[in-house]
Order: structure tokens, then sequence, then C-alpha cells
């Protein structure tokens, strides 16, 4: 799935603005930035007492000092167009980090996965 995330993303820019978009940290210096990882999965789909098919759930962290709304709903639009689902009820509020100077949000997407068969 990284994989999958990472080209979707590449060379991702909102108003002329290269954003970067990484796994888990970044150790950059450039702002706005995103980083993403998986925070969750559930039994969805199954058939003869076997799993078929699960949802996987991965959070996008959108971090900027400036207003973000821009960015959120082109990575919304982005994710969307590539098959997951945006999932409202395990998104955050917005944030502000004092220590940081950094306005955040967490957004919460699902993805449909088919089960390898290793059989």
């Amino acid at each position: 799935m990284n994989e999958l995330i990472e080209s979707i993303f590449a060379d991702f820019s909102v108003d002329g603005v290269n954003i970067p978009v990484t796994f888990m940290y970044y150790e950059g210096h450039d702002e706005p930035y995103i980083v993403y990882m998986n925070v969750d999965m559930d039994n969805s789909l199954s058939a003869d007492d076997d799993l078929v098919g699960y949802v996987t759930y991965y959070d996008f962290d959108v971090y900027s000092k400036g207003n973000y709304n821009n960015i959120i709903s082109s990575v919304k639009a982005l994710l969307k167009q590539n098959g997951f689902i945006w999932q409202p009820s395990r998104s955050s509020q917005d944030l502000f980090e004092v220590e940081t100077g950094y306005y955040h949000k967490t957004l919460c997407f699902a993805y449909l996965k088919e089960e390898e068969n290793n059989g």
C-alpha cells in the first residue's frame, strides 16, 4: 500500500507549492507537509469460512503554518479518484500545536483490499 500511496502523491502540489508526503515521519524542513500511516484493518468480506477481502484504514496528517483548507480538499479529491473513501467519523477536528506553530488535521481514509490467495 505504501507504494500505491507514494505513487498517488508523486509530485503532489497545491496552489503551486510542492508538498512532501512521507510514511510515518517527516525529517525535512519544507512546509506544509503530510505524513501517512496505516491505523487499522477490518474483516469485511468472507466466503466459505475464509477471508476474501478487508478494509484497511490510513491516516493522512496535514501540517501547515497557514490555512490548509485547499490542501485538505486536494488530498480528499486525489484519494477519492484512486479508490479511497474518506471516513469523517475517524478524522480529527482542526488542531493547532502551540509548541510548533503548526495547524494540523488528520484525515482518515478506507481502502478495500482483496485477500491474496496463499493456497
